[in-house]
């Protein structure tokens, strides 16, 4: 558990950041829509991995054409059961969390950051005057979306401002 009073995660070099795999849930934009048969095994990491994302506060998505990150923070949990005559039926139980996504990219791509095994500095943070303490949880980041084809224009407005 972590001990710092801010509600980001403190474990330093003890933070995990799962990657959650499903086929065609990540859309270009960020949007998420998947539904995944669990057996026991895969439930078991799917909870362990949801774990280390509350407390890295960092849960990514894979499918088969993006790859999504998403900053997130737990806000309510639901359980609801309602049996039929025998005693039996399911017991449903949702997990809700505040979100942001923080980068799509082509699932084909090496990942960067600790899933990829390398790391990265936000360019403001070597040509700018913020404190360095002020760039967590990606909140650095402005645009997480791939830019369109020929969208070169855009980009350059925004890293201009």
């Amino acid at each position: 558990m972590s001990d710092d009073t801010d509600g980001h995660g403190g474990h330093g070099g003890d933070l995990r950041y799962p990657t959650l795999d499903t086929e065609d849930g990540v859309g270009a934009d960020g949007t998420l829509d998947a539904t995944v048969p669990l057996d026991g095994e895969r439930a078991a990491a799917w909870l362990r991995d949801l774990a280390d994302a509350v407390e890295s506060h960092d849960l990514g998505v894979a499918g088969d054409s993006y790859r999504g990150i998403y900053g997130i923070g737990p806000r309510e949990a639901t359980l609801a059961f309602d049996p039929d005559a025998d005693h039996r039926g399911e017991l449903s139980v949702t997990v809700r969390f505040a979100a942001r996504t923080m980068t799509v990219e082509d699932a084909d791509t090496d990942p960067v950051g600790a899933r990829g095994g390398r790391g990265f500095v936000p360019l403001a943070m070597l040509t700018g005057d913020r404190d360095p303490g002020e760039f967590r949880c990606y909140n650095w980041v402005a645009e997480p979306t791939p830019e369109p084809p020929g969208d070169e224009e855009a980009r350059k407005g925004r890293e201009e401002e």
